[in-house]
């Protein structure tokens, strides 16, 4: 009986063990699918929080293109030619959805340039203007071309594939457009240096307009047609005020009573067609990065769009989570 008893009192114990780690199991399951159910819950909290932000900018944005604002100074004369002058003051910033502070950062994307729409000349010329050295500039310009295009055949002073992998470089040309400005660190030649000061010149969005009263000079700096002098004019009657409505203003503004030859006028008018084409002088893109979290421990959600008008009508263009 006694070897009985010993074999009962053993099973009787196993079995109690193997309750007990099932039961342990389905108990840490169950953790685990409540927390997976919670970070799905937030996530899904902070992607309608952050919906709710983007709707409330736009319709703020939408209300000032059809509402002229009031008053004799010069700041609401400009804002009532272009509503969205200031955007990155006016409209960054925190913002209560539902009771949740939402962070929202607004961009007129006519003070960048798109980096996936400037070819090797204008690379060079902006490279050169911000870090003032030519022979950097040179090197990152056609490093950058070859990061761009198809083929596997570096520039004189490029970079492509095989060259990378000597170097030891984490990443290989993507042979196509940037994707995110950020993708530009990995470029044979960049340094961080040299990445935080020409990044905030730079994106991969918009149209590639760039806006003549308010983008910083080395932006403008790149403009097919611009001179020294066509920049220090823009930027001269900036500082006094004044709001450039076209091209050929400042064109104007630049040559005063001067009289010009035949010459001049055949090249200045070729200037005028070559920037115009380039150029605006309204903000019509903005770009919203809208940063929202539920709490401490949530993972913070992203959401980029752009709101573009036309014509007084005021829409979505684009948005990326």
């Amino acid at each position: 009986m006694r070897p009985r008893r010993g074999v009962a009192l053993i099973t009787a114990l196993f079995l109690v063990v193997a309750i007990a780690a099932v039961a342990l199991q389905f108990s840490i399951d169950a953790r685990e699918r409540r927390a997976l159910g919670l970070g799905a819950a937030d996530r899904g909290m902070q992607r309608a929080l952050a919906g709710g932000a983007l709707k409330l900018v736009e319709a703020k944005l939408d209300y000032a293109i059809r509402t002229i604002p009031t008053g004799r100074g010069n700041t609401q004369m400009l804002r009532s030619s272009d509503p969205w002058l200031g955007v990155d003051s006016l409209y960054s910033g925190t913002y209560a959805v539902d009771s949740q502070p939402v962070y929202v950062k607004a961009t007129d994307l006519g003070t960048k340039l798109n980096i996936n729409d400037l070819n090797e000349d204008e690379l060079k010329t902006f490279f050169g203007f911000v870090l003032n050295d030519y022979v950097v500039a040179d090197g990152l310009a056609q490093a950058i071309m070859d990061w761009t295009d198809v083929d596997d055949v570096p520039r004189l002073h490029g970079a492509e594939k095989d060259d990378y992998i000597k170097a030891g470089l984490l990443a290989l040309p993507a042979n196509g457009p940037f994707r995110d400005i950020e993708d530009l660190q990995f470029v044979k030649g960049m340094t961080p240096d040299i990445y935080a000061a020409v990044s905030p010149y730079l994106t991969t969005l918009g149209n590639g307009l760039v806006n003549l009263n308010s983008a910083p000079a080395a932006v403008m700096k790149v403009l097919p047609g611009m001179t020294d002098q066509i920049l220090s004019t823009i930027l001269s009657l900036r500082s006094q005020g004044q709001r450039i409505t076209s091209v050929g203003e400042v064109m104007g503004a630049m040559n005063g009573r001067r009289r010009m030859t035949f010459a001049q006028q055949a090249q200045q008018q070729q200037q005028t067609q070559a920037l115009s084409a380039r150029a605006a002088i309204l903000t019509n893109e903005v770009l919203l990065t809208i940063i929202s979290r539920k709490g401490p421990q949530s993972q913070p959600t992203r959401l980029q769009a752009i709101v573009s008008r036309a014509n007084a009508q005021v829409s979505v263009s684009w948005q990326q989570w």
